[in-house]
């Protein structure tokens, strides 16, 4: 996923997972993956479908996987990825991470007005 990533891409979960501030940069963004595989094992993300949302934004449906390390409890939640991508280079220059295809599609349509 990484090398997808323009590199001073923002990478946001604040939507899902309220205490984490967005981050920048392709280094931060690898130091969270990090950080969460060492909380959570057997963490999957299985990707679903890509909808293009117009003006260089695409919707990605996913679900996220995942055990506690320490406590065992299980995860299985459905997400959506928003992408804005940079024509130039293809490359993302801001993910956002969101409760649903729904809601992304909703964001993806109200920041069309801004540059992506």
């Amino acid at each position: 996923m990484e090398e997808l990533y323009a590199e001073d891409v923002v990478f946001d979960v604040s939507a899902v997972f309220t205490d984490v501030a967005p981050m920048q940069g392709k280094e931060n963004v690898r130091r969270y993956w990090h950080e969460l595989r060492e909380t959570w094992a057997g963490l999957r993300l299985d990707p679903g479908e890509l909808l293009d949302a117009g003006g260089g934004r695409y919707v990605l449906s996913l679900r996220l996987w995942g055990r506690g390390q320490r406590s065992g409890a299980e995860f299985d939640q459905p997400l959506a990825m928003l992408y804005d991508i940079r024509a130039e280079d293809l490359k993302a220059t801001r993910v956002r991470v969101l409760p649903d295809v729904a809601t992304a599609l909703s964001v993806a349509e109200s920041s069309a007005s801004q540059p992506a």
